[in-house]
């Protein structure tokens, strides 16, 4: 059991465990690298998530101006006293006989409103990133003239911002043009 006066059994341990006080170097590297990699992801998350907003703002506001802009525009054609439509433009006097030009310009992708009374002309955009708007009128003849007369119009216009396309689309009649 023993041997030259020593136990086998309570000999004195000459390593000693002790306890570590932090981490190791490589342990450090992976944990900082793994963080590292998280905080990059949700950098990249954040980045997407804000672009994504940005072109849905941009869309939604450019659809709104869109529809705003029918609506102003069939406004003026129910209240009218006269109306030419082309494919692309209408003119008209509205109720207070002011001479008002509606037009697409495909070159600014843009609804322009002019006003033709004004010595100047000026053209002031009602809507932007309108790819196609056309303007369409409906005619028959007037019941006492037998002459043809606009008895309504449609205005169609694509809306187009990034990948998302939008298309509104308005019909009105012209109050001279009713017959009770």
């Amino acid at each position: 059991m023993s041997m030259h006066g020593y136990s086998l059994l309570a000999a004195p341990s000459s390593r000693r465990f002790r306890p570590r006080r932090g981490l190791s170097f490589v342990e450090a590297m992976i944990s900082l690298s793994i963080s590292a990699m998280l905080l990059s992801a949700i950098a990249a998350a954040f980045t997407a998530s804000a672009q994504a907003v940005d072109s849905n703002d941009q869309f939604y506001r450019c659809t709104q101006a869109g529809r705003v802009s029918l609506n102003q525009l069939l406004r003026e054609v129910r209240l009218c006293q006269t109306i030419q439509v082309a494919s692309d433009h209408m003119d008209l006097y509205t109720a207070t006989g002011s001479s008002r030009t509606y037009r697409f310009s495909s070159d600014q992708k843009q609804i322009l409103m002019v006003l033709n009374d004004v010595t100047n002309t000026p053209s002031y955009p009602l809507a932007s990133n309108v790819t196609s708007c056309t303007f369409q009128a409906d005619m028959a003849p007037d019941p006492t003239t037998h002459v043809s007369r606009v008895v309504r119009v449609s205005c169609t216009m694509t809306i187009n911002v990034g990948k998302n396309t939008q298309t509104v689309t308005g019909s009105a009649a012209p109050r001279q043009a009713l017959v009770y």
